[in-house]
């Protein structure tokens, strides 16, 4: 397959995609259904076949170096795989969106006035490593009667495009637009930067690094709502149950900590300061956890590297994690909102009235308590799947899912009414 890239071939997509969405967004939900089901069933029979292309890619991405947590993010393991096939299957069983009202009334001169749910739109995804997210983000977007234009990252290229291959030949044999998806075979910048500069898109949705939000940054033209980084906390509050407490933090640390949603920063209420902190920084030194601490955590072992600023602003991606003493709950907030990135934040307590003040007073899309950040994740929310979490505040905020893949549109009924003002 020829992949230099061809920006008129870029322009032919889009305008594809616009003429597609014209379809799709009138498509019935057995319709929709029909096309998830059916990828479900190529996906089971040309497991091989992807996991295949898949072991291709992660081979060579060990080959050049990449990071550990983009390769771990590329694999598609047994597991993750059958989850991605699930995946569909719970998409199907969601209610449709779209068309249900949201609310409706008369007025007072008996014009009938109902507000109702409508697809977004043609969205565009920009996405690095998960070749996952290509059949994630597509039945969610599908589902919600949206088109996607989908540009992976160059390191998943061909478990990508085996995937839309299975998309495309899915949609197809369903008599729905194949344009209704696409995937971007190009991994040339320009490519991502003409995407960007389009407005043939009505949404950007972008899932990456620092450096893919700088340049979606300068140069998107249309709405952006970011999967932004995730530098999560988790403060163990003073009347914290020890054991619960434990397992929440080496579940929220260890479990997969690729993932943006894994904890980069444990505040510790000082009160555990000579009995649960020394449990917790051993439990994590056994799993191989590199610490960051505050002077106080230091003194609990050689090999505790310092903290400072510059570490409790770094998503680590990895198994490295800042750990600090705090005298209060306050000061516990007032971390995290110098250093937080708005995405997870929990709290472990047995105070009611200390969990309800973090809730209401930590500003993060998704505030926990007694649960580990971990699960905050469109599958563990009962979603089906998630096209991303959004650290943005406007039209949609935290796990993103069929509903936040819609907006609304006014449906008038009159009887030959007039302004008369």
């Amino acid at each position: 397959m020829d992949r230099s890239y061809d920006k008129n071939a870029l322009e032919t997509i889009l305008k594809d995609s616009r003429m597609a969405f014209h379809r799709t967004q009138i498509l019935k939900t057995k319709q929709k259904n029909a096309v998830l089901m059916r990828l479900s069933g190529l996906l089971q029979k040309e497991k091989e076949r992807i996991r295949h292309e898949n072991q291709k890619d992660y081979s060579k991405a060990l080959e050049r170096g990449l990071e550990p947590a983009l390769c771990d993010r590329l694999l598609l393991t047994d597991g993750r795989y059958g989850q991605m096939v699930q995946g569909l299957m719970d998409v199907c069983a969601l209610p449709d969106p779209v068309g249900r009202s949201v609310d409706r009334w008369m007025n007072a001169d008996g014009l009938l006035i109902e507000k109702v749910r409508v697809p977004l739109g043609v969205v565009g995804v920009i996405y690095e490593s998960r070749p996952n997210v290509t059949v994630e983000v597509f039945s969610l977007c599908l589902k919600a009667g949206c088109c996607v234009v989908l540009r992976g990252g160059s390191e998943a290229l061909s478990s990508n495009q085996a995937l839309a291959d299975l998309i495309r030949q899915s949609l197809e044999e369903e008599g729905v637009p194949a344009a209704a998806a696409s995937f971007l075979p190009w991994v040339d910048r320009q490519a991502v930067v003409d995407l960007l500069e389009n407005s043939g898109l009505d949404v950007i949705i972008p899932r990456g690094g620092a450096g893919l939000m700088r340049l979606v940054g300068e140069h998107a033209r249309v709405p952006v709502l970011k999967h932004d980084q995730g530098i999560c906390h988790i403060y163990v509050g003073a009347s914290a149950d020890p054991d619960k407490a434990l397992a929440v933090v080496l579940n929220a640390k260890t479990s997969r900590p690729s993932t943006c949603n894994a904890m980069e920063t444990l505040l510790v209420h000082s009160s555990h300061r000579e009995t649960l902190l020394p449990r917790i920084v051993g439990a994590l030194r056994e799993k191989e956890v590199l610490i960051y601490g505050c002077p106080e955590t230091r003194k609990l072992g050689e090999g505790i590297q310092p903290a400072s600023p510059d570490t409790y602003r770094t998503e680590f991606l990895d198994l490295t994690l800042n750990v600090r003493l705090v005298d209060s709950l306050d000061d516990a907030i007032l971390h995290i909102r110098e250093y937080g990135s708005g995405h997870t934040d929990a709290i472990l307590t047995r105070d009611l009235l200390e969990a309800d003040r973090f809730q209401e007073e930590v500003d993060s899309s998704c505030v926990m308590v007694n649960a580990s950040t971990r699960l905050h994740d469109g599958f563990a929310f009962g979603l089906g799947a998630e096209v991303g979490i959004s650290t943005s505040r406007v039209h949609a905020r935290g796990t993103m899912g069929l509903q936040e893949l819609t907006t609304t549109k006014y449906l008038v009924r009159g009887n030959g009414h007039l302004r008369n003002a």
